[in-house]
């Protein structure tokens, strides 16, 4: 089956349509109005033919006749012989008696008078290669008057109607042929962006938009892909973020139980080996160190067994407000330690809902321990809470060093950290704990500047 771009579909149909009509509307205007001024013509001439049989004038000379209506007259006897002619300019082989009887159609006018059908016949006749309108009557004696009136007047003005009427049908055949382009044009340029937007799509880009080009059903259709392939996007990335956190899981819990029986035994030996009473100062400090460092490995296996966990939430309807406050009365010391201005915007009218305690609470610390850990030489955390339609919002803003656009892309990720201790798994954790809230964590940051975090929770979980 051939294929037809849509607007040859549009366009084709216009053409064909108009282009019939502006055939048939003006062949059929123009036979009407032949018909309509022949039909005139004719009252016309046999109006003068009247005028001359009661004037006399068809008795007296035909040249008179000839000279006030611009017509010719011819007189046949009743053995069809020519009496009489104005026309005296036609061929040789028209005069001759037979073929101009049957050219002016003698034996049919013959037939019709006789059978009293009319008291005036018309005919159309054709002489000399000229087109005549002839009207008989039947004289005395069996004798035939016969008017000739020219029918240029006739053939001139259908013409002139005919050429006028191609010419309007070529011009609006014309206008068609524009507006349906246009309009085929309007409607297939976004349908044609589309295409090349699904073929993109297709291929696996999905950061790009489709241009919405017209306020109509495609430009409803381009939002409407639009919106269908952010959410393709999105649950892409949310599939891609669980098969890393699902291997990072695995990885983890390998690791800790690997890791940890033989750091338990290190630990108890170094304890041992410090209890002894002939240490010197200098071992005594390096089995300090050591301990030190066992403890900080112990603090990164736990979390990375928190992470591995499965876990199940404790929900409880409560107020967010204090658990908020709780923690950060935990870490006042050490912010003041660091030299850390603490600000609270926190709204004490907040509505009560239901969410796990321990867990929030080990998502704000990570964020808290962030900003800090952002601020080695002092600055301000300004910690705020408020409520924002169906969620209540935990917003956190500090004045650190800032991260990179490059690196935000990337902070969610499971061991992804810039920084020289840590395990790279805080903000994966604080991402898990809201994701199972039903929530959301964002984070906004300037480099150089310092860094905002968002971390909404929904006031009714599903």
């Amino acid at each position: 089956m051939r294929r037809f771009s849509i607007q040859t579909k549009i366009v084709l149909p216009f053409l064909l349509l108009f282009g019939v009509i502006s055939v048939i509307v003006p062949l059929l205007t123009v036979e009407l109005f032949a018909w309509k001024y022949s039909e005139q013509f004719t009252r016309e001439t046999q109006g003068w033919l009247e005028v001359i049989i009661e004037t006399g004038f068809i008795t007296e000379d035909i040249e008179k006749v000839k000279d006030a209506y611009s017509v010719e007259v011819m007189i046949f006897g009743s053995d069809f012989t020519m009496n009489a002619s104005t026309l005296r300019d036609l061929p040789d082989s028209e005069q001759q008696l037979e073929v101009l009887a049957e050219s002016m159609r003698l034996e049919q006018v013959k037939q019709s008078f006789q059978k009293g059908e009319a008291t005036h016949v018309t005919h159309d006749v054709t002489l000399g290669g000229k087109h005549y309108k002839v009207f008989y009557h039947l004289l005395s004696f069996g004798r035939y008057y016969c008017l000739l009136r020219p029918m240029d007047e006739i053939s001139e003005a259908k013409r002139t109607l005919t050429l006028y009427m191609l010419g309007i049908a070529i011009l609006v055949m014309t206008l068609v042929a524009l507006i349906s382009h246009r309009i085929g044009k309007n409607i297939t340029e976004p349908i044609t962006d589309l295409v090349g937007f699904t073929e993109q799509v297709a291929e696996g880009n999905l950061d790009e938009q489709c241009a919405i080009k017209t306020q109509d059903e495609i430009g409803d259709l381009a939002v409407a892909f639009n919106q269908m392939t952010q959410d393709l996007k999105q649950s892409r990335d949310k599939l891609i973020q669980a098969e890393r956190l699902a291997t990072a899981g695995k990885m983890s819990a390998s690791f800790a139980h690997e890791i940890r029986n033989p750091l338990s035994s290190m630990r108890m030996l170094s304890q041992m080996l410090l209890q002894r009473p002939h240490v010197s100062d200098e071992q005594r400090q390096s089995l300090e160190y050591i301990l030190e460092e066992i403890e900080r490995i112990d603090t990164i296996v736990k979390g990375l067994m928190d992470f591995a966990r499965p876990t199940r939430l404790n929900l409880e309807r409560q107020s967010l407000v204090p658990v908020l406050q709780s923690v950060l009365a935990l870490m006042e010391a050490n912010l003041t330690h660091h030299q850390i201005q603490l600000v609270l915007e926190l709204d004490t009218e907040l509505p009560a809902f239901a969410f796990d305690s321990d867990k929030i609470k080990q998502a704000f610390m990570n964020v808290v321990l962030n900003a800090m850990e952002a601020m080695s030489e002092g600055g301000t955390i300004t910690v705020s809470a408020f409520k924002q339609e169906d969620s209540v919002c935990i917003k956190v803003i500090d004045t650190g060093i800032g991260i990179s656009e490059e690196d935000i892309e990337h902070l969610f990720e499971p061991f992804f950290t810039r920084k020289t201790k840590g395990t790279g798994l805080g903000l994966a954790n604080v991402k898990r704990i809201l994701a199972e809230h039903a929530g959301t964590v964002e984070i906004a940051s300037v480099l150089g500047e310092g860094t905002t975090v968002l971390m909404w929770l929904p006031l009714n979980m599903r």
